[in-house]
């Protein structure tokens, strides 16, 4: 049986001598576009880069440094080798300060122990916290012109931890502990709040929000404060046993008066009418009886 006649592919004189494909052929034919292909699939990628949703993107540039603005979401284009783009997650974050880990929310960072701090009259409270913040937008460049490629962990550790313990503590010093545990606590957060914002602004980050989730005293006031609410309690009950009692007593004395009223206004009227006297007679005894009577006398 004869052997069938199979071109061999791997030599250029086939395709030369009636093949259907010729390499140099196609490559002398397609060089551009096969240089434009090549070009898209390394090059192009450099000059795109993607910020997505609740990102922006800083650049800095090799040449004359940080550059002083902010790329916002979508594609955008920068120069490779040029300029280098950082992107950055900037949405809000719920940053609490609590020993209880309950508390810990969806998509929240726990920041660590609750609040240690004195009172005016040096009594010791525990405040549990919660800051809502993000990054200034438009001022992103100078967290990471400042604070370097970890700014976000950076800003967060160097700046708001401690400041958010120091104003809290800085707030809470100037009332007794008898005040925080009677004055209303709203007082308090928006004095903290406002002297947050005041503070992080100069390190370009905004407060959306500050809540005074909760104080715990010492036990030894807490101690003291039960006791008096009990002592209290006790007061009221002895004042309520006595206004009751004052009541009655009032009571009897208005019944007793308003009889005595009756009395002398029923002598009053008889002394100015004596026939109002023949009259009850006829009441009480009939008429038949009161004429022999009135005869007798």
């Amino acid at each position: 049986m004869d052997k069938p006649d199979i071109p061999d592919f791997f030599n250029a004189r086939n395709f030369k001598n009636g093949g259907s494909f010729d390499p140099d052929d196609f490559l002398g034919k397609n060089k551009w576009t096969i240089l434009i292909i090549i070009f898209a699939i390394f090059i192009v990628p450099n000059f795109v880069i993607l910020v997505g949703a609740g990102q922006r993107a800083i650049i800095f540039n090799r040449v004359t440094g940080m550059e002083k603005r902010v790329l916002e979401e979508g594609v955008q284009i920068i120069i490779p080798l040029m300029q280098q783009a950082t992107t950055y997650d900037v949405r809000e974050i719920s940053y609490i300060f609590s020993d209880k880990s309950a508390r810990s929310k969806r998509g929240a960072r726990i920041m660590g122990n609750s609040i240690q701090t004195l009172t005016a009259d040096g009594q010791n409270i525990t405040a549990d916290v919660t800051i809502r913040a993000r990054p200034d937008f438009k001022e992103l460049w100078w967290l990471h012109q400042n604070l370097g490629n970890d700014s976000f962990t950076s800003y967060v550790d160097k700046i708001i931890t401690p400041v958010v313990r120091s104003i809290v503590r800085e707030v809470v010093s100037g009332y007794t502990v008898s005040a925080i545990y009677s004055e209303d606590r709203r007082t308090i957060a928006n004095k903290v709040s406002v002297a947050l914002a005041e503070k992080l602004k100069s390190y370009r980050i905004v407060v959306t929000e500050f809540l005074l989730d909760e104080v715990t005293f010492s036990d030894a006031y807490q101690s003291a404060i039960e006791g008096k609410q009990r002592a209290r309690i006790d007061l009221d009950t002895k004042d309520n046993i006595i206004v009751e009692e004052r009541n009655k007593r009032d009571a009897v004395i208005t019944q007793a008066q308003g009889e005595a009223e009756a009395i002398r206004l029923k002598v009053n009227a008889l002394t100015r009418n004596p026939e109002y006297i023949k009259f009850r007679k006829a009441q009480i005894f009939g008429s038949r009886t009161t004429l022999i009577f009135d005869e007798q006398l």
